[in-house]
């Protein structure tokens, strides 16, 4: 966790550096959603609080660059392969996305008082896994049980998602928005490769049967949430080109 926050604040560091306008810090907070190997389970069938912080830069009134962290829990309750399934985990989020708005938006300007956006990035996530024998036992009971293993589990991820955001005065915003996850691991639900296992062919030539991969995986974590912003200027005085520039 200590880790995180300190890559975290040297990201916001490092791209504080270079700013020489303006820039947004907000903070977020909502719930998380799972698509994965649990089958017969909601997306968001139970309320997950998730809370972060992120740090935005405007380039222009069309394109920013958000620094972004976040942790909660994600869980799921539902089948793998027809035996019930469920997890529940604490989960660290740090993602390096480009923002684009899709009308000019300027946080504070009335004359853009509001944007449609989309997201999308580069980003890492955090968590423990647990793998329990029994669960793989029921799902295949053919086959031989793997030993037991707790780990954790750094996994790279591509953030993407939308959102709307609205100016509520001179520096303040909020905003609503939808993210995803494309997450290159299968440990997020502790169901990693539930089918994959070894079997003899019809020579007796061991086979690695690979249901997932690195890149084709089924664990897809999102989050939903609201945020509230701040605008801040990166030099001692604010420069008025920067509110005339772009229209």
């Amino acid at each position: 966790m200590r880790k995180i926050v300190l890559v975290f604040t040297a990201i916001v560091l490092t791209v504080s550096g270079f700013a020489q306008k303006t820039a947004d810090i907000g903070i977020w907070g909502g719930s998380s959603a799972y698509w994965g190997d649990i089958k017969e389970a909601p997306p968001m069938q139970t309320f997950n609080l998730n809370m972060g912080a992120f740090f935005r830069y405007n380039f222009n009134a069309r394109v920013a660059l958000r620094t972004m962290f976040l942790t909660g829990s994600i869980s799921s309750e539902g089948v793998v392969e027809d035996i019930p399934f469920s997890f529940k985990k604490n989960v660290q989020d740090i993602s390096v996305m480009m923002e684009v708005n899709y009308l000019k938006y300027i946080l504070g300007n009335k004359k853009t008082p509001f944007t449609p956006y989309i997201l999308g990035g580069l980003g890492v996530t955090y968590f423990p896994y647990a793998f329990d024998p029994a669960v793989f036992l029921l799902i295949n009971p053919d086959y031989p049980v793997p030993d037991p293993a707790e780990e954790s589990v750094i996994g790279l991820t591509v953030p993407f998602g939308f959102g709307i955001k609205f100016s509520i005065g001179e520096r303040f915003g909020i905003g609503a928005e939808c993210q995803m996850r494309k997450l290159f691991s299968d440990k997020l639900d502790n169901a990693d490769d539930p089918l994959s296992f070894e079997v003899d062919n019809v020579d007796g030539v061991p086979v690695t049967v690979k249901y997932t991969d690195f890149l084709h995986n089924n664990d897809w974590p999102g989050y939903v949430g609201i945020h509230l912003t701040y605008k801040i200027f990166l030099e001692k005085k604010a420069c008025p080109a920067y509110d005339r520039k772009y229209w």
